[in-house]
């Protein structure tokens, strides 16, 4: 018996819905009672059926079929559905209700909620930066300085952590000012270097060849003798 039910219920199928549209159908321009209504459409359009009975929606939602085309009419004139010809099987056209509008609308939130978060994480890194900035240098940055920073990231599309590695060669070479970073940056984009992993292999490589080149030319030297203590002669 346990298994006959759930062989019925599984056969019954599931209907996916995505989670943006469930928590964001409000925004959307949906109502409760559209959104189910919806989801009754999706139902039987998943298993192939375009254009369910109105009336077994009706049945379904414990409403009268009046009801239910009120709510598709508001719909379509919501711009969140469509009604359609469409070619059947047998050849004759007959109209359908599509809902690619409102599947638009649910993309074309979620692309404004990612710009969105994107645009919150580079102002925060930005802010990140100028605290940083003025922290090192154990001030606040002038308005000038500001607008130079601003321009590295918004003209010069140096990365906030471009300018970060830059801020710290300044600071191991006691050289903290704006001009010193601003010609170690250009000197990376000249080199193609835009990552932080580039850029430290860079500097890797150019540490060990200065420290291989330090290396030969004290090897090169000739050893220190000791001082050169004048010979006298007895009786002179």
């Amino acid at each position: 018996m346990a298994d006959n039910v759930l062989q019925r219920y599984l056969a019954a199928g599931e209907t996916l819905i995505s989670n943006v549209l469930l928590h964001h159908y409000k925004e959307l321009g949906l109502t409760t009672s559209q959104l189910v209504l919806y989801l009754q459409f999706k139902s039987y359009q998943d298993q192939g059926m375009v254009n369910p009975d109105i009336r077994q929606i009706a049945k379904n939602l414990g409403t009268s079929e009046v009801q239910v085309f009120d709510q598709l009419h508001q719909l379509i004139t919501g711009g969140l559905a469509e009604q359609k010809m469409q070619r059947q099987a047998d050849g004759k056209e007959e109209a359908v209700y599509d809902f690619s509008p409102l599947l638009d609308r649910v993309v074309l939130l979620v692309d404004q909620q990612t710009s969105v978060a994107v645009a919150a994480s580079g102002a925060n890194e930005r802010m990140q930066t100028f605290n940083q900035l003025e922290a090192e240098f154990g001030r606040p940055l002038s308005s000038m300085e500001m607008q130079i920073v601003n321009d590295w990231l918004d003209k010069d599309n140096y990365s906030t952590k471009m300018i970060k590695l830059a801020l710290r060669q300044a600071v191991l070479n006691s050289a903290l000012n704006l001009n010193y970073m601003e010609r170690i940056l250009q000197s990376w984009d000249r080199q193609g270097l835009r990552t932080k992993h580039d850029i430290e292999e860079h500097e890797r490589q150019f540490e060990e060849r200065r420290d291989s080149g330090q290396s030969k030319r004290q090897s090169g030297q000739p050893k220190p003798r000791g001082p050169q203590i004048p010979i006298y002669k007895l009786g002179e």
